[in-house]
C-alpha cells in the first residue's frame, strides 16, 4: 500500500532539491519532445548503399503494413523486368484473401477447442475471441497468400473504403467469430455450420472489398513509350511470370533473443501463427545481435532491400527514427536506457509495424544511418522515406526477412535441425 508517510518523504527530498523547481517551471510548459533534439534528429538523405526504388504505398488507415512491405520488396521485381517507370500491386487483392484465410482458420481452431474440452476460461479460447479479427501479420504468412492465389495490377482490383479503413470489418468479422462459438455450443452439426459461417464471412468480405478477378488483361508502356498486353492471366500466372520469386522456400525470418528459455542459434516455430489452414506455424531464426545487423548489411551490399518488423514506441522526428526514450530520462536525471533483449524480454514492443531498408550509410565501418522505405504514403519523411539510426534499429528493430543465400554455412546449417515449437505464451519476438 502506497502510505501518505511515504508520499511525504518523496515530497520533501523533491522540495530539497532547487533544480527540481527550476524544472518544474520549464516542463510544465513546453512539450518534452522539444527538449531531447539536437543535429542527429535532422540527418541528410545521403547514402553510400542506396537501393534503387520508387515511389512509396500508403496502407491509409488499416493494419496491412505486412502485407505493404511485402509488395514493395516484390513490385522492384516486375519494374525492372518490364522496363516501367512505377508500378503499383493490389493490397486489396492480398487483403481479401488475408481475411477470408484468417476467419477460416480461426473457426477451425474454435472447432479443435471445442473437441478438446476448452471452454471460456481456458486462456485459449478467451484469448482467440477476445483478439477476434485484427489486420496484423508477417512476412511468411504474405508468402503463403501469394503462393496460394498469386497477386495482380491495382488497376485490376483496386481498394475500397473498407480495404484502407479496416476498423469496421474487423468488428463486424470478429462479432460473427463469437457467434460462431456460441452455436458451436449448441449444434452438433460442425462442418454444416462452419460453412454456414464461412458463406456469412464470404458474402461481407466481398461485398466490402469487391470479388478479386479470376483472369485479367495485364497492360503496361514501357519507359520507351512501347504499349504491352498479355491477355487473360490469372493472377498466379502473373506473379509467376511476371515477379517468380519463391518467397516461401528462399526466404527466413530472422530474430535475436536470448533468455532462459528461449536460446541463440536455434530456429523455433511459433504456435498458431499461421493464418492459412494447411499451412505449417512459422519458423524463425534465432542468432546473435552481431549475426543479426550483419546479415542486413550482407543483403543490402547484393542491391536487396531487407523487410523488416520494428516497435513504434519509440519517436519519430522529422522522418527520423531515432530512440529518444531514453533522452527523455536525461531531462529527469532518470535511467530509462534499455538494449533489445530487455525491451522484447519486459514486453516492450508494442505497436509493431513493418518496413523495408533500402539503403545505409557506412563511414570508416561504422554504421551512421538507414534509409527507410515507409508505407504511409508520400507526405511524411522525405517523400515517404525515413532515416532510421544505428542506435534505433539495434534497440527497436526485432525481426528481419533474410534471403537464405546470405546465410552462412553454419546459419544454413541450423536450418537443417529440428526446430523448437515454442507456444505463444512464452513467444517474445
Amino acid at each position: 500500500m502506497l502510505k501518505k508517510e511515504n508520499i511525504d518523504i518523496y515530497k520533501e527530498n523533491y522540495k530539497n532539491n532547487e533544480h527540481n523547481k527550476i524544472m518544474q517551471r520549464i516542463l510544465n510548459k513546453v512539450q518534452l519532445v522539444d527538449l531531447i533534439q539536437d543535429s542527429d534528429t535532422q540527418m541528410n538523405q545521403e547514402f553510400n548503399i542506396n537501393i534503387k526504388t520508387h515511389k512509396v504505398t500508403d496502407q491509409q488507415n488499416s493494419g496491412r503494413c505486412w502485407a505493404f512491405a511485402g509488395i514493395n520488396l516484390i513490385k522492384e521485381k516486375i519494374i525492372q523486368k518490364c522496363e516501367l517507370n512505377d508500378v503499383e500491386l493490389s493490397g486489396n487483392f492480398i487483403s481479401y484473401y488475408d481475411k477470408l484465410e484468417r476467419f477460416n482458420i480461426l473457426l477451425e481452431r474454435l472447432i479443435t477447442y471445442q473437441k478438446n474440452k476448452k471452454n471460456l476460461y481456458d486462456l485459449y479460447v478467451s484469448s482467440l475471441l477476445e483478439n477476434g479479427i485484427k489486420d496484423g501479420g508477417v512476412f511468411t504468412q504474405f508468402a503463403n497468400l501469394v503462393n496460394k492465389y498469386g497477386i495482380v495490377p491495382q488497376d485490376a482490383f483496386p481498394e475500397t473504403f473498407a480495404s484502407s479503413h479496416t476498423y469496421e470489418i474487423n468488428q463486424i468479422l470478429s462479432r460473427l467469430l463469437r457467434k460462431f462459438y456460441l452455436d458451436l455450443q449448441i449444434r452438433n452439426d460442425v462442418n454444416e455450420l462452419k460453412n454456414e459461417y464461412m458463406e456469412k464471412a464470404y458474402k461481407i468480405i466481398t461485398n466490402v472489398y469487391g470479388m478479386p478477378p479470376e483472369n485479367f488483361n495485364f497492360e503496361y508502356t514501357d519507359k520507351n513509350g512501347q504499349y504491352h498486353i498479355d491477355k487473360n492471366i490469372t493472377p498466379k500466372e502473373f506473379y509467376n511470370k511476371y515477379i517468380g520469386i519463391d518467397l516461401k522456400n528462399e526466404y527466413i525470418e530472422v530474430v535475436s533473443y536470448n533468455d532462459e528459455k528461449i536460446k541463440l542459434n536455434k530456429l523455433y516455430q511459433e504456435e498458431e501463427s499461421s493464418k492459412i489452414s494447411g499451412e505449417s506455424d512459422n519458423l524463425v531464426l534465432n542468432l546473435p545481435s552481431k549475426e543479426f545487423q550483419n546479415l542486413i548489411i550482407k543483403q543490402l551490399k547484393t542491391n536487396e532491400p531487407v523487410c523488416f518488423y520494428c516497435s513504434t514506441t519509440s519517436k519519430r522526428v522529422d522522418g527520423i527514427w531515432i530512440d529518444l526514450l531514453e533522452r527523455y530520462g536525461e531531462i529527469f536525471d532518470i535511467d530509462l536506457k534499455l538494449d533489445r533483449t530487455s525491451i522484447l524480454k519486459t514486453n516492450g514492443i508494442t505497436n509493431c509495424h513493418a518496413m523495408l531498408i533500402t539503403g545505409a550509410n557506412i563511414i570508416d565501418n561504422k554504421i551512421t544511418k538507414y534509409k527507410i522505405e515507409n508505407s504511409w504514403g508520400n507526405k511524411y519523411g522525405k517523400d515517404g522515406y525515413y532515416i532510421a539510426t544505428d542506435d534505433w534499429l539495434k534497440k527497436y528493430v526485432y525481426r528481419i526477412i533474410i534471403n537464405k543465400n546470405n546465410l552462412t554455412k553454419k546459419q544454413l546449417e541450423i536450418l537443417n535441425q529440428d526446430c523448437t515449437k515454442i507456444i505463444k505464451w512464452d513467444n517474445k519476438f
